[in-house]
């Protein structure tokens, strides 16, 4: 059992939205190559929608597919963005599913992960798998470095920690971008280990994606275009350097 110190939310301003957002990445999925996406939308609301969607394939054939989303509300009282409902859909290879919705009026979370169910209660505010990306970077506009937060997964409340590594310039098909470099701190003997590099310039967009396991397998990203409040995402010229 994981025991998390929850620190209250303050009544003070929320964090500043994030911004709307494309991107499409070259992925490497399992040992196979695969193409991603990941997209960000706020309605006229406030109400965020962020999606994600990797297509594996072998041949020109599709072989799988991950669809995810995460929906996420504003507080009527303090204006935080709160997670609404949550879905990860794979079809075709490694078929599974999962779901939850939020009822943060009577305090409980539902999750059903393929028959089964499970009730989460709400007593502070937690992330989905999806919106812990937004939850991550309102901590690093705070200027955070060693950033902990509680958030629903695989059915179960758990701790999600992430530790500043460094800032650092990667290069891209885009150009060379100003990145910062986090890892994700895991339980002592995991056989996983996850890197990600976030752009400083572009609302902490996702450049890089390294998940391994301790075989090498694993999923990862890499940047190959992207926009940003309608810009195109830009870095410094490589010929430059």
């Amino acid at each position: 059992m994981i025991m998390l110190i929850i620190l209250p939310y303050s009544l003070e301003a929320a964090p500043a939205p994030p911004s709307p957002f494309t991107a499409e990445y070259e992925a490497q999925y399992g040992g196979f190559k695969a193409k991603a996406e990941r997209s960000l939308e706020i309605s006229d609301n406030g109400q965020v929608e962020m999606k994600t969607l990797l297509r594996l394939k072998m041949l020109g054939k599709t072989l799988s597919t991950i669809k995810e989303q995460s929906i996420l509300a504003p507080d009527a009282l303090t204006g935080e963005l709160k997670p609404a409902a949550y879905s990860f859909i794979q079809t075709g290879l490694g078929k599974r599913s999962r779901y939850i919705s939020f009822d943060w009026e009577n305090g409980q979370a539902n999750a059903e992960i393929g028959n089964d169910r499970y009730e989460i209660p709400l007593e502070f505010t937690v992330a989905d798998n999806l919106s812990a990306y937004l939850e991550l970077r309102n901590h690093l506009v705070a200027g955070e470095k060693e950033i902990i937060f509680p958030a629903i997964d695989k059915g179960e409340l758990e701790e999600y920690h992430f530790k500043v590594i460094r800032e650092e310039d990667v290069k891209t098909s885009l150009g060379l971008l100003r990145t910062v470099k986090i890892e994700r701190v895991r339980e002592p003997g995991s056989n996983r280990s996850t890197i990600i590099w976030l752009a400083l310039d572009w609302d902490y967009l996702l450049v890089k994606l390294e998940q391994l396991e301790k075989d090498s397998r694993g999923i990862r990203l890499e940047l190959k275009h992207a926009t940003v409040k309608g810009a195109s995402v830009t870095g410094k010229s490589l010929e430059t350097l």
